[in-house]
């Protein structure tokens, strides 16, 4: 009896570790397919990405999704002369709310790299650093 119950739990183990499969076999069932990008964006599929035209000094990069170039415009106005947005010279990275977006901002190489988001729209842009 004693070698019997250690045999069954062998025998119960190797049954469970036979029926279960390995996770590279179902991952090449469901196919290496990427998924479809939206017509001349970066966007997945089902954004309105779309490049906007910057009018305001030292500002370049300007991206809207969800929403249009002009509010998309008045947002990076909004943001610049908000004075609770300012990165401090010493500060790599910052953040703010414009009611009702919330946006972070990164220093790169490139200038300061600014995303302002809300629920279904976005919008980013690079502001050129003094």
């Amino acid at each position: 009896m004693r070698l019997a119950t250690p045999l069954a739990i062998i025998v119960l183990a190797a049954a469970l570790l036979a029926g279960c499969g390995d996770s590279s076999d179902m991952a090449s069932e469901a196919g290496t397919t990427p998924a479809p990008q939206a017509k001349g964006s970066s966007a997945p599929a089902g954004a309105t990405a779309k490049s906007c035209q910057v009018k305001s000094a030292g500002t370049k990069d300007l991206r809207a999704t969800g929403l249009g170039c002009k509010q998309a415009r008045q947002l990076v106005d909004r943001w610049k002369r908000s004075g609770d947005c300012a990165t401090p010279p010493d500060a790599s990275r910052s953040s703010c709310s414009l009611a009702p977006y919330r946006c972070l901002a990164a220093v790169t190489d490139r200038g300061l790299m600014v995303s302002c988001a809300r629920p279904e729209e976005s919008v980013a842009f690079t502001v050129k650093r003094d």
